[in-house]
């Protein structure tokens, strides 16, 4: 049975000539299978296998119609790629890659940041719920996505060692803990793209010294000289920046524009006053578009912030 039908397009094997099928011709010695094909307007006798067909073989669609098939093992990896590459803001890519219970309501702060249009985000659920765990599902599907590079974590030191071994025990996510700037700063010079630390709040305090000799200000000034910058930031116990006259807020005000994205936990949004929350929110980089009366007129203080 002939392999072509009149009017195929076919390549021909030998000198990459694409014609088209004119006659499906008698078969020949040995049942070989001969075709009259136009190329370019000239006419010549092919045997089938000469030919080949012409399609395009990234066109599923093609392929199918030439019923020409790959291995599940390459169709799998297709897939796979094609998702990571083409994820948009409402598919998961990383959805079973962690050593964690399947729990939805822990994936609600990675689609809310997903949807983020500056990808900040303040998760403000109760002690209990698995911030850490919410927060790990976000780094996760910013590495399945390759946009996990330079990353940031802050957090009290009593808090630290707890964040590296949850983050590798049910990740696979390796941090390293740093115990000062100088580390921090060797580490960007000599692996920028791969660094991913822990630091304490005393970090990134700007101090007033004239000098600028305190660590949070060699760190920043490192920084901003040298146009690095993290991929990912987190702050976690973020109401210990609730008060904008603090040296902490100051230094994190400078370092939240150096972060392509930045995650906030605190289950205490709001110790003192309202102004914590409107602090907070103003240390996501945007200018302040808004004043704190509006904030409270419109009762956005009662809204389920994660």
């Amino acid at each position: 049975m002939a392999q072509f039908s009149k009017g195929d397009k076919v390549i021909r094997i030998s000198s990459k000539d694409k014609g088209i099928i004119v006659l499906i011709g008698p078969c020949g010695r040995g049942g070989r299978q001969l075709y009259k094909v136009s190329f370019s307007g000239v006419e010549t006798d092919e045997l089938e296998g000469n030919l080949m067909p012409d399609y395009n073989m990234n066109d599923p669609f093609e392929r199918c119609r030439n019923r020409i098939y790959g291995s599940f093992s390459e169709f799998s990896k297709i897939n796979t790629t094609f998702k990571i590459r083409n994820s948009n803001v409402n598919t998961i890519s990383s959805l079973k890659a962690s050593k964690t219970l399947f729990r939805a309501y822990q994936f609600k702060p990675l689609l809310k940041f997903l949807n983020s249009d500056n990808k900040r985000i303040l998760v403000a659920d109760e002690v209990g719920l698995g911030k850490t765990i919410e927060a790990g599902h976000i780094m996760l599907e910013q590495k399945a996505r390759k946009e996990l590079r330079n990353a940031l974590i802050i957090c009290p030191i009593s808090l630290q060692q707890k964040w590296k071994e949850e983050l590798e025990d049910k990740f696979g996510l390796t941090f390293t803990i740093v115990e000062s700037n100088k580390e921090l700063i060797r580490r960007l010079q000599d692996n920028d793209g791969l660094v991913r630390v822990i630091i304490n709040y005393e970090k990134i305090r700007s101090t007033t010294q004239d000098d600028g000799a305190g660590e949070g200000n060699k760190l920043l000034k490192f920084l901003t000289e040298s146009r690095k910058s993290f991929s990912f930031i987190l702050c976690d116990e973020a109401h210990k920046m609730r008060n904008e006259n603090t040296q902490t807020y100051k230094g994190a005000e400078q370092l939240m524009r150096l972060g392509d994205a930045v995650v906030f936990l605190t289950a205490t949004p709001i110790m003192i006053g309202e102004r914590n929350l409107y602090n907070l929110l103003h240390l996501f980089g945007r200018p302040k578009i808004f004043e704190l009366r509006y904030l409270l007129s419109r009762g956005c203080v009662k809204m389920h912030l994660s």
